[in-house]
């Protein structure tokens, strides 16, 4: 039976320990300087470079061929490339439409949109599990529901002003 599926040697076990440990500190360092962005409710790239920062502390703690300098010019590189694109989209139209998603009326006025929730993936019992999260008892009392960008449904409530305030701008198809 071979056994080296369950130990290879102790240097293994030390580069393991010595990559992940630090590792996972710069990591930590990396992320408070990237900012709060980094580990926010996320959009599409927010949740995009979250996995591939996992995956390369991963592979820096475990892979042999994958040093701790390759990891952390990797993790640095993924998380500046996201500050790049969070300060080009945060001042620039053409960076919001190009690389964020809009956000999708699915319930306006007593309504659902049903092909905005096919194309969202989202069903009616999501939509009313969601206003019941908020405290609202009757469809009569929501103006809108809306899928954020960061996969999140918010819920206007007629509260919340007259149906012809316009609080912010619309999403433009």
């Amino acid at each position: 039976m071979d056994h080296s599926a369950w130990f290879e040697s102790w240097d293994s076990l030390f580069k393991i320990t010595v990559s992940t440990v630090f590792g996972y500190f710069m990591l930590i360092l990396f992320v408070r300087t990237a900012g709060k962005r980094s580990t926010s409710k996320m959009n599409n790239f927010d949740w995009i470079v979250t996995v591939a920062v996992g995956s390369v502390l991963a592979s820096m703690a475990v892979l042999k061929d994958v040093t701790v300098a390759d990891g952390l010019l990797a993790m640095a590189l993924l998380l500046g490339l996201q500050y790049v694109l969070t300060i080009s989209t945060s001042r620039w139209e053409w960076a919001r439409r190009l690389f964020l998603a809009a956000p999708s009326v699915l319930f306006s006025d007593g309504e659902f949109d049903h092909v905005a929730m096919r194309k969202e993936r989202v069903s009616r019992d999501e939509i009313l599990q969601t206003i019941r999260d908020k405290g609202i008892a009757s469809l009569d009392d929501v103006r809108m529901v809306t899928l954020e960008a960061n996969a999140e449904l918010s819920v206007v409530s007629r509260e919340s002003g007259p149906a012809d305030s316009e609080p912010w701008p619309q999403p433009k198809d």
